[in-house]
Order: structure tokens, then C-alpha cells, then sequence
């Protein structure tokens, strides 16, 4: 009887190992930790931006930057497994140059980074621009040319799957829930699709800049664009603690463009990479993570009728306080949907 129960015991134990081995299974702990089990709270300071460049196919013609007079973002925020939620209001008192103009906007951009995919939700709803190198286009040559009838709306997605996910974490740098130890890279790969329109009262292009394009008269220009992607992300640590991380892919994407000037079309499809990026530098500890971040994406557009390239750049820059907080078994039962919606994506 003794010997059975020994058996038993042995048995036992072994199923445990292994079903401990099995739980760890989905990355290499040595590399990183994970806290996704607990919820992990965040107090950030956020700028998001929406520019558009402009680059005439005559050299000597300057090229030509509208951006946006965007305000800085006070706000707070909580991730549980991969599931994050943030919310932030603008401080204007932050924002005093209104020789900038105003710029009204709705920017939905929304990040999903989870153990193997990272999506990039973007909706940017944005009017009134000022353009850049001061002085250019503007009457008296030394104030900002402003265009509070200048908009663009985007709205697109991107979605990248890292093949190394049991060394390397996404979630570390980007949402403060796991803590990368020891430097890792992987190669994303996925796809990308962009829709989106820029347009005016009038010719997007000053006619004191260019008279040819403001005969054309072109004041709208609308796109389409999707296609695969590949890349590659790198977080490089320090003493366990202090991290760099840098990621960008690359998209070869169909592209439709029209130009509509002054009531007809110029329709142009062809082939253009794209560009999606995110870096980030700073402490990752046990119990906290105070972190500097930067997430954007390049979209380039070509006019069949003006020979123009217009670039649209699109991200924000985000400084982050963030704590993680052990959750109680109660807690845990009410977030369990949470947990089978998105067990080991």
C-alpha cells in the first residue's frame, strides 16, 4: 500500500510539472515576464498629429508641409491581458500659439497588441491646417498661411503578426503589462489597407507657390490602398531594467488615386510601399514602467493629373506612468470573458 501511494505521489507530482511546464510554455520566461493576469493602470501625457506633405514634381519648387495645431492630452488608462482602455482630455492651456490657427478633430487612433498580433486602428477626422516653412504662401511673407477649410479623413488598418513571440514582447514596450529582460527581435509579417480623402474650398497648393496647380484647380484628391507587408521590431535591454525598443514594417500596396480638379477626374493606379513604425525607450520594473513612446504610419499618394506627392503622416508621441495591481479571485471570475475572447492571442 505504501509503495502505491509513493507511486501515486510520484505520478502526481510529475502531471503537475508538466502541466506547469505546459503553462509557461507560450513564451520563454527568461526572456520576459508576464503580468498579464494583473491589471495594469496608466496617467500619460499624449500629442497625436495628422500632416500632410506636399512634393512637386518641378525641383524647383519648395516643398510644402501642412500640420496641425493639436493639443496636448492629459489622461488615464488600464490594460487587462491585451484588452486596453485609455481616455484623455485636451488641455488648452497648453496650446497658446494661436498664430497657428485652430484645428478641429476627432482622432480615433487604436492600438491592439496582443502575445502574437498587433493591429492599428486608425480614423482621422481632421480641418484646418497652417502650412509650413512659415511664411510660404502667406500674403505678407512672414505669418503662417492658414487653411481652415483644409481636411483630412483617414481611415484604414493594419495587422502584423511577430513570428518570435516566446522571446520577444510587443506588449512589454508598448503596453506596460509584461517586462522584457533580455534583448529580442522578431519579423513581422501581414497586411494593411487605407482609405482616405484630402480636400479643400479651394487648390490645395497656394498660387503664389505654384500658378500651375492653382489653373488646375485640383481641391480634392481621394485614395485607396491595401497590399502585404513585412518588417522587423528589436527591444534592446539594458541591466534588465532600461529598454529600447524600434519596430517598423514596410507595405507593397495597390494604390488608386483621383485628383478632381475642377470637375473632372485624373485617376492613377499603381504600386507604392508605405510605411508603419514604433519606438520607444525607457524603465521596466516589477510593480511599474515609466516609458516614452512613439507610434506612426507614412502613407504616400501620387496625382495623375499634377505629378504632386502627397504624404500623409500620421501617429503620437505618449509619456507613460504606469503600475500594475494584483487582482483579487473575485475580480478575476468577472473578467473571465475577457480571458476566453482572447486566451493566447
Amino acid at each position: 500500500m505504501k509503495k502505491r501511494f509513493v507511486a501515486f505521489a510520484i505520478l502526481l507530482s510529475y502531471c503537475i510539472s508538466l502541466r506547469a511546464q505546459d503553462m509557461q510554455s507560450d513564451h520563454d520566461t527568461t526572456r520576459y515576464v508576464s503580468y498579464r493576469d494583473k491589471l495594469t493602470g496608466r496617467v500619460y501625457l499624449s500629442r497625436k498629429y495628422t500632416s500632410l506633405k506636399l512634393t512637386p514634381p518641378d525641383d524647383e519648387l519648395p516643398q510644402m508641409k501642412y500640420l496641425a495645431n493639436t493639443k496636448l492630452i492629459v489622461g488615464i488608462g488600464a490594460t487587462y491581458r491585451a484588452l486596453t482602455l485609455n481616455i484623455g482630455v485636451g488641455v488648452t492651456a497648453f496650446n497658446p500659439d494661436h498664430e497657428k490657427g485652430e484645428t478641429h478633430y476627432l482622432d480615433l487612433q487604436t492600438h491592439y497588441y496582443a502575445r502574437k498580433w498587433n493591429f492599428d486602428f486608425l480614423g482621422e477626422f481632421y480641418r484646418g491646417y497652417y502650412l509650413t516653412p512659415k511664411g510660404l504662401g502667406s500674403p505678407d511673407n512672414t505669418g503662417y498661411y492658414l487653411r481652415n477649410d483644409l481636411g483630412i479623413q483617414l481611415g484604414g488598418i493594419g495587422a502584423y503578426r511577430a513570428l518570435n513571440e516566446k522571446n520577444f514582447s510587443y506588449q512589454a514596450g508598448l503596453v506596460q503589462n509584461e517586462w522584457q529582460k533580455k534583448s529580442a527581435g522578431s519579423i513581422v509579417i501581414g497586411a494593411e489597407a487605407y482609405y482616405g480623402a484630402i480636400q479643400g474650398d479651394s487648390a490645395l497648393v497656394p498660387s503664389s507657390v505654384d500658378a500651375v496647380y492653382k489653373t488646375l484647380g485640383i481641391n480634392k484628391v481621394h485614395f485607396f490602398e491595401a497590399g502585404p507587408g513585412i518588417g522587423y521590431a528589436y527591444t534592446l535591454v539594458f541591466a534588465q531594467h532600461f529598454f529600447l525598443l524600434a519596430s517598423a514594417t514596410v507595405g507593397i500596396d495597390f494604390r488608386y488615386t483621383r485628383e478632381i480638379e475642377n470637375n473632372t477626374d485624373a485617376d492613377k493606379a499603381d504600386i507604392t510601399p508605405n510605411f508603419n513604425f514604433h519606438a520607444g525607450t525607457g524603465y521596466n520594473a516589477q510593480n511599474w514602467d515609466l516609458s516614452l513612446l512613439w507610434v506612426g504610419d507614412q502613407i504616400h499618394v501620387t496625382g495623375a493629373g499634377s505629378g504632386y506627392n502627397y504624404r500623409i503622416t500620421t501617429g503620437n508621441y505618449r509619456l507613460i506612468f504606469a503600475k500594475r495591481f494584483s487582482i483579487n479571485r473575485k475580480v478575476k471570475q468577472m473578467l473571465q470573458p475577457i480571458n476566453n475572447l482572447i486566451e493566447n492571442k
